[in-house]
Order: structure tokens, then C-alpha cells, then sequence
């Protein structure tokens, strides 16, 4: 678990642990880290040995009553960090994680004297495997709920503006040159759809375990109990936490699930990063301004300057988690025959995923709060741009089947100041009826933006 306190924070060398540490939620940090791995495997080997205790025929060796059965949970409940550092003490002398828990937890049956002759139920039939896949998919499962919060957040601030600026005219950039017109609103509607789409695939994902044994054929389970079903039995103990089982697996659970899992965190990461910079274009081409925060210093030389920071610690971490994101996700998927441990250094990174991501959307909520429009830079670029209407004028020649149409309005327009008057030339020239003449020249810029607001406020 992070320590917050200044020298801490002043010598940790990832920013994660230092500088953003006071920024982070909490639980992120305290499921994912160390300590909330070793919790979490705690947390298994307890409901693992209550399950077992209360199968046939298990439960004549070792049933236990409802006194044993909370004096166990509240081993978990009340764990703390002097537990963890007890645990990371008996891992010094065995060299090994999880057996460290299941020594830490044989002491605790010894202090219970009913309980003290049944601690060999301990880890029973469990490989390590199967006590850190499925942490390892408990702390997914409580982390994913945090960030999908904290996604919705964000979406709610957009989803604000989306609607305010529904009518609100912009000239639109395709290749950074000018182009046809569109609202400010509908703009951002794009980024809210694609970002609700894969957060509701993020949302749905199934998170799968195993708790099969050695090399995941139930060898020992079958041996020593062959009367116990063992696949529908281990089933119903991982439903019982709320996972998915995998049936098919080596000694190691094949994370197919997680490297989807980290897809659909990089799907979004890699949305936000473009909704940053798009951001960011907007207010360096002046059509949003940032609210002048009276204390805050924007350069250290130029006292003018309002920087967009937000936006741009967002693009960093956005590109730290879509990067560490995709080489675990890719990782994950490979393991030599029944195991190997290189996943396991790997897995330890999850939380460092994470918690950039969290950093990021945090960011953009701040960098979203701090925004207005700049009606005054937006409406004079559309009052300067009538060049943009050579598109529904070749179209509507194009339909009355005037010859050469776009060729037409491209010689007249292109590499050439185009203003209202020469607009107007132009209309009065072609070979179109009075009626589609006068239609054209009503048409102004800031007029030209298609079903925008209506796209806008449709429902997803």
C-alpha cells in the first residue's frame, strides 16, 4: 500500500507512487498494490478453505460452525499492513509468495483452538496458480468498476457541452484546411458515442478463473476425493466470487480474458488521446478558451500565457497506458507449455496501467471544467470562410446536371479570396434557374451545417 507521506512521495521513483500518488483514488492503490495482492490471495485461500470445508464428504474431517466460520472473515476484514509486513517476513525465509499466505494463516489457526487441527485444509489441492489468477482477478473486477465511475464522469461533462453547443456553428478542419461547416456540439458527440460504446464492452466483459490443480486436470483432487465432481464443484466456488470459469487451462489461467480486458482500456485510452488533442488543436486555433485560475502560473516567463496542461498531462499518461497496455495484453497471451513465470513480474505492472488511465480521465475532467467557448473567434473564421459553399454549389449543379459542374466551381474558387460578393458572382453565374439561384444566395456559412444539431441530440 502507497505511503502519501512527503519523503516517501519525494523519493519514489515512479510518479505513479510520488508526484500523482495524492491524485489516485485510493482503492486503486491499496487493490493493486503489493498489499492488496497479498490481501487478495488471503481473501482466497480463506473462501476456498470455507468452501471445501462444507462439501461432502470434506465436511466430516473438517466441518466448521458459524464461530469458526467469522473468526476466518474477520481475519480478512480487519488484515492491515502489520499483516502484510508479517506475511512479506515469512516470504524472506520460504521464498515464496504464496506459501507465505498459507503459513501466515496456519499461525492464525493456531490461535484458535478449534480451529488449530483443520489447518491442513489450508492451499488444499491448490496450486499457487490458482490462488494468484484469481486475485489477480478480483482486484480487475474492483478496479474496473472505479475506472468505469470515473469514465462516466467524464462523459457527463462532455455530454454537458455536447448539448449546449449543439447549434453552435464551426468551421470544420479536414487535412487542417478549412472545410465544410459543423457544430461544436456534434463534434463532440463523435468522441461521446465511441467512447460509450467501449465502455460498454469494457462494462460487460466477462472476467473468467480457474481452480483446477497442477497443470489443470484436477489430478489431485480426483485422486484423493473421486467422489466429488470436481469441475461443477470448483464451478460454483468461482461463482460464488462473482468469475467466470475457464475449463480448459495449463497449470496458469491464459488471461485471454485480461488481454481483452487491457484491449478495451486501450480502446479508450486511444479515443481519449485523440479527444485530447483535438481539444488541444481547438484551443490553439482560439475557438476555446481556458478559464484564467487566479493563482495558477501558465508560464514562468510570459505571465500572459494560460496553458493547456490538462489536456496535455492526459495525452502523456493516455500514451503510457495505451503503450504498457498493449505489451502486457500481448504478453499475456503466451506461455511455455503447462508454465513459465514470466507473466508473473508482468501481472505486477496491471496496477501501473491502471492508475495512468485514471490519471488521465482525472486530467481531462479538469481540463473539461476549465473551458468556455469562444463564440467571437469561431463566428468570425465562419463569417470569412465563404469558400466553403463551393460544395453545395457544384452539388446542386451536379443534380441539375450542368456539365463539368465541379470543375467549374474549382477554377473559380480554388487559390483565390473568396468572399460574400464573390460567392454571389459565382451563383449568378451558373446556368440554374432563378428560383435555386436565390435559394443559394440566402445560404451563409455559419447556415451550412447539415443534420449536426440533430445528430447531436439524438439519443445513443
Amino acid at each position: 500500500m502507497a505511503n502519501k507521506n512527503n519523503d516517501y512521495s519525494l523519493k519514489a521513483i515512479s510518479p505513479i507512487d510520488g508526484r500523482y500518488s495524492s491524485q489516485i483514488d485510493q482503492q486503486i492503490i491499496d487493490t493493486n498494490s503489493e498489499y492488496g495482492l497479498i490481501k487478495n490471495r488471503l481473501y482466497v485461500e480463506i473462501k476456498w478453505f470455507i468452501f471445501l470445508s462444507a462439501l461432502n464428504p470434506i465436511k466430516k474431517r473438517f466441518a466448521i460452525n458459524k464461530s469458526e466460520k467469522e473468526y476466518l472473515l474477520n481475519i480478512n476484514k480487519n488484515f492491515g499492513i502489520n499483516d502484510a509486513k508479517e506475511i512479506k517476513n515469512i516470504e524472506k525465509i520460504t521464498n515464496h509468495d504464496v506459501k507465505s499466505i498459507e503459513y501466515f494463516l496456519k499461525n492464525k489457526f493456531d490461535k484458535h483452538k478449534s480451529l488449530k487441527n483443520k489447518k491442513e485444509l489450508i492451499h488444499f489441492c491448490a496450486t499457487s496458480e490458482d490462488i494468484n489468477n484469481i486475485s489477480y482477478a478480483l482486484m480487475y473486477k474492483d478496479t474496473k468498476v472505479i475506472l468505469l465511475n470515473k469514465i462516466n464522469d467524464l462523459l457527463k461533462i462532455i455530454k454537458i457541452n455536447e448539448i449546449k453547443y449543439a447549434d453552435t456553428p464551426m468551421l470544420s478542419r479536414t487535412h487542417g484546411q478549412k472545410a465544410t461547416p459543423t457544430t461544436f456540439g456534434k463534434e463532440l458527440k463523435v468522441f461521446t458515442s465511441r467512447i460509450v460504446k467501449q465502455k460498454e464492452l469494457m462494462k460487460t466483459r466477462k472476467v473468467f478463473a480457474k481452480m483446477n490443480g497442477a497443470v489443470g486436470n484436477y489430478n489431485a483432487h480426483l485422486f484423493v476425493l473421486p467422489e466429488i465432481k470436481w469441475d461443477v464443484t470448483t464451478k460454483k466456488f468461482l461463482k460464488s466470487l462473482g468469475l467466470e470459469q475457464n475449463e480448459y487451462t495449463t497449470q496458469i489461467e491464459n488471461h485471454d480474458w485480461l488481454s481483452e480486458s487491457l484491449n478495451d482500456i486501450t480502446m479508450i485510452a486511444n479515443i481519449l488521446l485523440d479527444f485530447s488533442r483535438d481539444i488541444w488543436l481547438y484551443i490553439m486555433l482560439d475557438y476555446l478558451k481556458q478559464k484564467n485560475i487566479k493563482n495558477e502560473i501558465g508560464s514562468s516567463t510570459m505571465p500572459h500565457k494560460v496553458n493547456p496542461i490538462d489536456f496535455e498531462n492526459a495525452e502523456g499518461n493516455l500514451e503510457i497506458t495505451s503503450t504498457l497496455s498493449q505489451s502486457i495484453s500481448r504478453k499475456l497471451l503466451s506461455s511455455r507449455l503447462q508454465r513459465d513465470l514470466s507473466d508473473s513480474t508482468v501481472l505486477r505492472n496491471l496496477g501501473v496501467i491502471y492508475s495512468h488511465f485514471y490519471l488521465s480521465i482525472i486530467s481531462l475532467i479538469k481540463g473539461m471544467n476549465k473551458i468556455d467557448i469562444n463564440l467571437k473567434k469561431i463566428n468570425s473564421d465562419l463569417d470569412n470562410s465563404w469558400e466553403v459553399l463551393a460544395e453545395p454549389i457544384q452539388i446542386v449543379m451536379r443534380y441539375h446536371n450542368i456539365k463539368n459542374s465541379y470543375e467549374i466551381i474549382k477554377d473559380a474558387t480554388r487559390g483565390k479570396i473568396i468572399d460574400k460578393d464573390s460567392i454571389a458572382s459565382i451563383i449568378n453565374g451558373c446556368d440554374l434557374d432563378d428560383n435555386l439561384k436565390k435559394k443559394l444566395l440566402k445560404l451563409k456559412p455559419r447556415d451550412y451545417i447539415g443534420l449536426a444539431n440533430k445528430l447531436t441530440l439524438k439519443r445513443n
